[in-house]
């Protein structure tokens, strides 16, 4: 079986393309994020077949619980949003010892395919003939050391992304808006802008296969876009690729939205919030991400093109932050403003990012 890791740019739909995938005879996946840190590489090295899925079950409950990943609405699935999942550990447990005691000196990719497949057998009660292993690993750090402590070859990645200005406008006025805006303040934003500038640079150095998933182009043109997937990774199109679910239950996107949205939307629109950018942020950004912009394809908004190599000035969304910051009293946060301020001036400047390589954007074909 194929290992693919799922990775996302800043809000880019990231979960939405898994549970597209949801379902599929040929992909197994867990539902949701596997994030993949230290207490995963040490579970992975536990010689005691008990311990292994008892430490699995530990890490990621929400994945035996869907009540327990609110955050992603995981507790509000189904057409009336009144459903949830469970599924049996016990049965979980016996699935994987039953996998695993056939075979000696178990690999940690041995390891991780019985998770999967102990999974779904406890889930669906059937063995399905799959292909692929989808891991969302969701962030490039997350990604790194996944690849770290398997040592395994034959990973592609998929990467998705959006528009670089909606990749920035979407987090801003979600986190600002979600639960008071208590999550998010300058070390935040510095994440966002690594994420949406910097992430296809980090993914290319790790020399693995690479593909783009454009939030854009996956709602315009949903079934071009999945059947060039299909292609790539040699799997069959079925019809649950054009359906948003959890374990087969509808899903209507995460808690930091706010919004009720379920599945493709033909008419998905780059929408950038004037109230949280001046003009000469626009500009900024969009000289950032000159090179990611043409080459997928994107418009400028900006009508003055002049180049702004530099932002020395606060930004709209800097102010927002800084002052939502001082509105929750969090003191280390205050603090951090200047040392936030001064590294995207040094740090987020056309000089310092510069894109060479781009990944094939799947469904551009």
């Amino acid at each position: 079986m194929k290992i693919l890791l799922l990775v996302a740019c800043s809000r880019s739909g990231a979960d939405f393309f898994q549970s597209l995938l949801d379902g599929h005879s040929q992909i197994l996946q867990f539902p949701g994020k596997l994030l993949t840190d230290n207490n995963f590489n040490e579970m992975l090295n536990l010689k005691d077949l008990n311990k292994i899925p008892e430490k699995f079950i530990n890490l990621y409950p929400y994945f035996f619980n869907s009540k327990l990943n609110k955050i992603e609405n995981h507790h509000r699935l189904g057409k009336k949003r009144n459903k949830s999942f469970k599924v049996n550990k016990e049965k979980f447990i016996k699935n994987f010892i039953k996998l695993s005691n056939n075979k000696r000196n178990l690999t940690k990719l041995n390891i991780l395919k019985n998770l999967h497949i102990a999974y779904d057998l406890t889930k669906d009660k059937k063995k399905q003939k799959a292909k692929i292993i989808l891991i969302h690993t969701h962030l490039i750090s997350y990604t790194k050391k996944f690849i770290k402590f398997m040592n395994i070859k034959n990973i592609s990645i998929i990467l998705t992304m959006r528009n670089p200005l909606s990749a920035i406008n979407s987090p801003v006025k979600n986190w600002l808006n979600y639960q008071n805006g208590k999550h998010f303040f300058p070390i935040n934003l510095d994440f966002h802008l690594d994420q949406t500038f910097n992430g296809i640079i980090k993914l290319v150095r790790l020399r693995e296969k690479i593909f783009v998933v454009q939030l854009e182009k996956l709602h315009r043109e949903h079934k071009k876009v999945m059947l060039d997937f299909c292609r790539i990774f040699k799997i069959k199109y079925e019809k649950c690729l054009k359906k948003s679910t959890f374990i087969n239950l509808q899903w209507w996107g995460d808690a930091i939205s706010g919004r009720r949205v379920s599945g493709i939307n033909k008419n998905f629109n780059v929408n950038i919030d004037q109230k949280l950018f001046f003009l000469r942020d626009v500009k900024f950004f969009e000289c950032l991400a000159k090179d990611i912009i043409k080459f997928y394809k994107y418009n400028f908004t900006a009508e003055n093109k002049k180049k702004t190599y530099f932002n020395f000035l606060p930004m709209k969304c800097e102010f927002l932050i800084w002052k939502n910051t001082f509105k929750q009293k969090r003191i280390k946060h205050i603090f951090s403003i200047p040392f936030f301020f001064v590294k995207r001036i040094f740090l987020f400047n056309k000089f310092s990012i510069k894109n060479k390589y781009f990944p094939y954007s799947i469904g551009s074909k």
